[in-house]
């Protein structure tokens, strides 16, 4: 019989995994936001004051809290699935998020937050997935933020990335419906991202900076796939604007 009184238990273990793991995911959030500007997201995200103080993200960050406050929780992940659908679909999702009133000063901030995607949906995670990180039973893999790309490489990238898959596609040998359907096959996000994509690679749409930057991880993802070889988020940019 096994004595659970010593030592670590698998689930011990595995909790303590997800703590790191999501300390990982909080600073990816932190990247390029303050303690303050997070705790005004917060305020404007959950539609309500006071859900998230500094204090709170320090000891998060630090590793000093044992136990994840629901409001904080609830806090991190309507931050992070109010501001990605700010940035890739203002007009469609966000007006059902019922956050607070967007002002200039929130424009601004979430322009630099990059919202943290689901590496199998490429949605952004919401309190229930973040939860499940903090268990230790969801893991993101190579979380790199793509905020490290600037803005100007961002809206060059935007301009070209359909031409640029199109040019991947007859590289491959592939004819251009077929491309489009492997593309459609690999894609791991949204299916509002796929279609929009495959319209950009097709010359039907275009996208703009703060699209590309949404869904950038997916693109990354699906270009992995298209050309066999393993590309993060800044690969992508680098290739299409060199």
């Amino acid at each position: 019989m096994t004595n659970h009184s010593s030592g670590n238990t698998v689930g011990d273990q595995r909790r303590e995994e997800g703590r790191s793991h999501f300390t990982s995911i909080l600073s990816f959030m932190l990247n390029d936001v303050s303690h303050p500007e997070m705790a005004l997201l917060a305020d404007w995200a959950t539609n309500e004051p006071g859900c998230l103080h500094t204090s709170q993200l320090s000891h998060l960050r630090n590793q000093k809290m044992r136990m994840l406050g629901v409001k904080s929780l609830d806090s991190l992940g309507r931050i992070n699935t109010s501001a990605h659908a700010l940035k890739t679909d203002r007009k469609g999702a966000f007006r059902k998020m019922d956050t607070a009133s967007t002002t200039a000063r929130i424009e601004e901030i979430v322009e630099r937050f990059d919202p943290v995607l689901h590496p199998e949906t490429g949605e952004p995670l919401d309190a229930g997935d973040l939860m499940m990180v903090y268990l230790g039973y969801l893991q993101l893999p190579n979380l790199v933020p793509s905020a490290a790309v600037d803005e100007k490489e961002m809206a060059a990238a935007a301009k070209k990335i359909g031409g640029w898959v199109e040019a991947l596609i007859e590289e491959r040998g592939l004819k251009f419906r077929d491309g489009l359907q492997l593309i459609k096959d690999k894609w791991t996000g949204s299916d509002s991202g796929r279609d929009l994509f495959c319209q950009v690679v097709a010359g039907m749409a275009d996208y703009n900076a703060e699209q590309l930057r949404g869904e950038l991880e997916t693109i990354a993802q699906t270009v992995s796939s298209l050309i066999d070889e393993d590309v993060v988020a800044e690969d992508v940019i680098e290739m299409i604007n060199a």
